[in-house]
């Protein structure tokens, strides 16, 4: 009984193997039978076509479609269109799931050493052995889609890979249309993957692209933009008033970044990543990074028919692509504004108006307009603005004026109270489009902070001011309202805008002429390698690349 069990066993596993291939057959002649994808064409397509011809010997020399021969090889026929290859079972096997399966079973293709694979062009068939056996590849351009086809159909993973490795130096905003609809075709995860990288690349130079994906590949693009790697740590000078020394200003108007690697600071220190998108000698900027784009804020002086005027100026910057580009200037002319990404969307706050050099004094009113800037649209809007009543903020060269930052779909504020000096947390809403105050205050009494340095976020909001003799640090629980801890530190003289990544702040420090890497847990700090210029007013931030 068992033995007539498993002999019934072995004709369903036959018969099941039997109707999978005949479906795959289906899917392949389908596929192979359809017209070609148009790429577009242009004569450097056409010169690199000629670069890859091959030798057509293979075609009418049976050694040269013999792979793996040698005497203890089972060695099998592939037939394919117009031609058969005689391949070692063994390493074939290697060449994709499709030719494994079939090297483990019992299919009457194995047990007569022949396999059938009439609607395969013999072409492809080629060049894939000659890339598992000799690691040879040479694939024209407009032969990547057919090769695809084959590819995905018997399951070749690393030819797969190869292949999208190519695809990936060949696609443009024209040809990415047809490689979607052929992923569509194939079911390629690869492909589709490879795609979704692309228009992740491009996320704000093609949004019309991205427009024809499903709601929920949409929402992955974002995210794949920051799927290279550790984030890396770049600064550059927000503001230069002082034209006086050349050098040092030509060398301000570059982005610089600092070389890590494996979490170590490399001998190395910073290197320049890319120069500022402007030509001008006094500038002052505010950095935001929103899907893993630099926006570039502010403005810079430029020549006019009588003297100098300052023209008002945002750029975007894409560090994968390593490329500027201009989008719309904000409405009101700010100078020492925070700006920061929220929402999907670079919210401008406070600051003061730009044309204005000199230092602020009490005559110098702080802009109480905040502006939302949409990446989609390039467009800049006035929302809610920040209701400021019996609340101040302290003017300063040395900061942005309010602090802010954001968590969760809020931007938090940080200010004081005028007659108590109690420091208070503002929180808007961006769905609402609506502002409240978070009790309790941090008093005098609480902590001794007449400068604020650093508004950031972790889980909570974190707190840097200081005083005449140390630094001071706490936080704020948005979900308790809560105070955390007040610890002090040594006075360090932060400056700048600096950035919190992994429970670490940096920022630049006046009293060490350079950046800070500060533990806000411990306190302990240390200081990154000195940076190719006097420190002034720098802003750091992260972005992958």
């Amino acid at each position: 009984m068992l033995s007539g069990l498993g002999q019934w066993l072995a004709l369903l596993g036959l018969w099941f193997w039997w109707w999978v291939r005949c479906g795959l057959d289906w899917v392949l002649t389908r596929l192979t039978s359809q017209r070609p994808i148009t790429l577009d064409l242009d004569t450097n397509h056409l010169d690199t076509e000629l670069n890859y011809s091959q030798s057509e010997e293979w075609k009418t020399d049976q050694s040269a479609r013999t792979y793996g021969y040698h005497d203890n090889a089972t060695m099998v026929a592939v037939q394919t269109s117009t031609h058969t290859f005689y391949v070692d079972l063994e390493r074939l096997a290697g060449c994709g799931e499709y030719f494994c399966a079939l090297s483990q079973s019992s299919m009457i293709e194995t047990s007569k050493r022949r396999i059938l694979l009439e609607h395969v062009p013999s072409d492809i068939l080629h060049s894939l052995l000659q890339f598992y056996f000799l690691g040879h590849f040479r694939v024209p351009p407009h032969h990547l889609p057919s090769h695809l086809q084959v590819s995905s159909y018997l399951l070749s993973s690393a030819y797969t890979s190869r292949l999208l490795s190519h695809l990936a130096t060949l696609l443009t905003p024209l040809t990415c249309p047809a490689y979607l609809e052929l992923s569509e075709t194939l079911g390629c995860p690869e492909l589709r993957r490879s795609l979704l990288l692309y228009l992740s690349t491009h996320l704000l130079e093609l949004p019309h692209l991205s427009r024809r994906l499903e709601p929920q590949e949409r929402e992955l693009l974002p995210g794949l933009r920051s799927s290279g790697g550790a984030p890396r740590l770049c600064f550059l000078r927000k503001e230069n008033l002082s034209s006086r020394n050349v050098l040092e200003t030509l060398t301000a108007q570059r982005v610089f970044y600092l070389e890590e690697e494996g979490g170590a600071v490399r001998r190395e220190g910073w290197r320049e990543l890319v120069e500022m998108p402007f030509e001008a000698d006094k500038w002052c900027f505010t950095t935001a990074v929103l899907f893993n784009y630099l926006f570039l804020v502010g403005g810079y002086r430029h020549r006019v028919a009588r003297g100098y005027e300052f023209k008002m100026a945002s750029f975007r910057y894409n560090p994968l692509t390593q490329q500027w580009a201009s989008v719309a200037p904000m409405i009101k002319h700010r100078r020492h504004f925070s700006a920061v990404a929220c929402g999907g969307c670079v919210y401008a706050l406070g600051g003061w108006y730009l044309d204005s050099l000199v230092t602020p004094d009490s005559s110098t009113s702080l802009y109480t307009a905040v502006e939302r800037y949409d990446p989609w649209a390039d467009r800049w809007a006035f929302v809610s603005s920040l209701p400021l009543t019996d609340f101040s903020f302290t003017l300063s060269l040395a900061h942005d004026s309010p602090l802010c930052t954001a968590l969760g779909d809020c931007v938090y504020v940080l200010g004081n109270l005028q007659r108590t000096g109690e420091k208070l947390v503002l929180r808007y809403n961006t769905t609402q489009d609506s502002w409240s105050e978070l009790l309790p205050t941090l008093t005098k009494v609480d902590a001794h902070i007449p400068s604020l340095y650093f508004l950031g976020a972790t889980d909570r909001l974190l707190v840097i001011g200081g005083n005449n003799t140390e630094t001071v640090v706490t936080s704020f629980c948005v979900d308790a309202q809560c105070w955390g801890r007040v610890q002090s530190m040594e006075n360090t003289a932060l400056i700048g805008q600096g950035t919190v990544l992994d429970g670490e702040v940096f920022m630049s420090s006046l009293r060490h002429d350079g950046v800070i890497r500060l533990n806000v847990d411990s306190l302990s700090f240390s200081l990154l390698p000195p940076l190719p210029m006097p420190t002034c007013y720098e802003s750091l931030f992260h972005l992958h690349f």
